[in-house]
């Protein structure tokens, strides 16, 4: 069982514990990914095979030119082999979509010249995301992550060679999340835990985290066999 998308470095627990918990409850990989380049506690992290480390910049720094060109210059000089690149994309919640645009074809095209899938943080503005994507000459694998949109627009990326991934958020729409089931096969749906954040209902705990990830599919699975 893989969590696709868990912040191993921001949860408030040694990673080592965080894995060992998780390992009990039957995962076997975690995929972190980066917000402002590179995940923090790298080398704690590059200890784990286990761990499948990305690197990317979350929308929120995307006025920051000079972070952008320095975690880019990193990324080329690094030995690292990261797994994928992301968490990128675009967010109604932060300002100026024009440079939003901008960071996030730079990191397609950046997934495009290291032959890696990219990972896609969307917050509104599933449309524009959309047409960029689709109107790329060369289009990298791609995964949405903790998807939030409409089935509709799940099912036109799809078309385009996406994958959906979902974590506990889902289940708070249980409408949006059915009619979501309804079009995504089983082989373009992943699942996550996105901890330390979105943490389930059912968890009493002050944080996430991917221990928690087979309720989450559990969970998930039993909405699509009642249908």
């Amino acid at each position: 069982m893989i969590d696709n998308h868990v912040h191993l470095d921001l949860i408030n627990d040694s990673i080592s514990n965080i894995v060992d918990r998780a390992k009990k409850a039957g995962i076997t990989q975690f995929v972190v990914p980066g917000i402002c380049g590179f995940p923090q506690k790298l080398d704690e992290l590059q200890k784990f095979s286990e761990i499948k480390i990305c690197w990317g910049i979350y929308p929120k720094y995307a006025e920051d030119e000079e972070l952008i060109e320095k975690e880019i210059k990193k990324l080329k000089a690094s030995s690292l082999g990261i797994y994928a690149i992301g968490e990128c994309g675009l967010d109604k919640r932060f300002p100026n979509l024009d440079k939003q645009i901008h960071l996030f074809k730079k990191q397609l095209n950046i997934a495009l010249e290291m032959n890696k899938p990219i990972i896609i943080h969307l917050v509104g503005h599933w449309q524009k995301a959309y047409e960029l994507i689709k109107e790329a000459p060369e289009k990298p694998d791609f995964i949405l992550h903790s998807w939030s949109g409409s089935a509709q627009m799940a099912k036109e990326f799809l078309k385009l060679g996406g994958k959906i991934s979902l974590s506990a958020s889902a289940l708070r729409t249980p409408k949006k999340l059915r009619e979501l089931l309804d079009i995504v096969p089983n082989d373009r749906l992943l699942f996550e835990t996105d901890s330390p954040d979105q943490k389930p209902d059912f968890v009493s705990t002050e944080q996430n985290e991917p221990a928690n990830l087979p309720r989450i599919i559990e969970k998930i699975r039993k909405m699509r066999n009642e249908k």
